[in-house]
């Protein structure tokens, strides 16, 4: 009965769409009528366009603002008492955790909370134990839960934060999976890529890439830090940051600006063809403080280029240690340092990581993971 199905899938940030890419335009094809719950922009409004979809708008801040976020509750119980929605799938924490308590009082059987992490993991004090109790409460209201990380889902279910009966993986994980296609080093334009490397003076250098906001959870810090000392001794090394130039604080700010005009690193911002760049990476380093599970690993992985992390929750999962790269402890410069190192000079080490990766990505396929929501959705699961 999927053509009377209608699925309600919900964001708090128009940013987000980028994890839905596919998703509802594949979810309309198997007949379902599909809604995005998001805020008014022009990315919501093209991605809408884009997987023909209908757009509900809702005024929402992504801080906790007691009074606005009571209008935005009203908002919600509203729109969902007119569109009448058969499942509600919402991911982000504010737009879950109103969207849950909506759904509830509305009498939405099917109410999925998609956690993609937790914003409280690298909180301290009353911050933290308001961001623990509104995810306690979001998992309260919801019928089920989906960790995009197997690690992610330990973690919520070992620390009491979700019911395990409830909670639930896609495979592998990830939240959207990804498309194989795009990422695809046979899809590379050369010539372009030839023109970008000439005009970089990237000839002969071996390429540290990063790709993620420019801040300090990302682990920009470190990473930064790392390789100045590893350039110090290794002139042909280079660094490709893909990154918001929009940092959060002053201090992140004057960090960047630091590194701006190093003779080796080379800054650039956020592209759209992030495959085109990826392929021009030996190695990719994101060091990140916290993810909920790490996607751009997995594109990585499928562009054949080893990569560098973190031990932590939901990177584990999206790098396969000593398979298709390296993980290392946590905010340790020093094993950072070695990692790099060690990748920068065991090249056949590298290119192994690299073929494995390609292998490894095969896992994250988002028909792997749509299949795995439509049966969640038709209750098999």
């Amino acid at each position: 009965m999927n053509n009377q199905k209608k699925l309600i899938v919900g964001i708090t940030a128009e940013g987000s769409v980028s994890l839905l890419e596919g998703q509802l335009a594949y979810f309309k094809s198997l007949g379902y009528e599909t809604y995005l719950l998001a805020p008014l922009s022009e990315r919501s409004e093209v991605f809408c366009i884009k997987e023909n979809c209908k757009h509900l708008v809702i005024d929402i801040d992504r801080e906790i603002n007691p009074i606005k976020d009571f209008k935005t509750l009203l908002s919600i119980i509203k729109i969902f008492k007119e569109v009448k929605p058969d499942i509600i799938n919402l991911g982000t924490p504010k737009v879950s955790l109103l969207g849950m308590i909506a759904g509830f009082f509305v009498g939405i059987k099917q109410r999925i909370y998609t956690c993609r992490g937790f914003r409280f993991e690298n909180e301290t004090g009353i911050k933290r134990l308001i961001l623990v109790s509104m995810e306690k409460v979001t998992a309260f209201f919801a019928n089920k839960i989906i960790c995009i990380s197997p690690s992610l889902k330990k973690y919520a279910v070992d620390n009491s934060i979700f019911n395990k009966e409830k909670t639930l993986v896609i495979n592998k994980g990830s939240s959207n999976g990804l498309d194989l296609a795009k990422f695809s080093i046979d899809k590379i334009d050369l010539i372009k890529q030839n023109e970008f490397i000439n005009q970089h003076e990237l000839q002969n250098k071996f390429i540290f890439g990063f790709v993620g906001r420019l801040v300090k959870d990302k682990g920009l810090f470190d990473l930064l830090n790392v390789f100045d000392r590893l350039y110090s001794d290794n002139k042909d090394i280079r660094l490709l940051i893909l990154g918001s130039d929009i940092t959060s604080n002053h201090t992140e700010k004057s960090f960047v600006k630091k590194y701006k005009n190093h003779p080796a690193i080379i800054f650039l911002n956020f592209q759209s063809d992030v495959s085109f760049y990826m392929s021009m990476f030996n190695v990719m380093v994101l060091p990140s403080h916290r993810e909920g599970f790490g996607n751009v690993y997995i594109q990585a992985a499928a562009m054949g280029v080893p990569c560098i992390g973190y031990d932590i929750t939901g990177v584990r999962d999206a790098v396969a240690h000593n398979f298709n790269g390296l993980l290392v402890q946590p905010k340790s410069e020093s094993q950072l340092f070695e990692a790099m190192k060690t990748l920068y000079l065991e090249k056949d080490l590298a290119n192994q990581f690299g073929q494995n990766g390609i292998i490894w990505s095969s896992n994250f396929n988002n028909k792997i993971i749509w299949d795995g929501m439509n049966n969640i959705y038709l209750g098999k699961n």
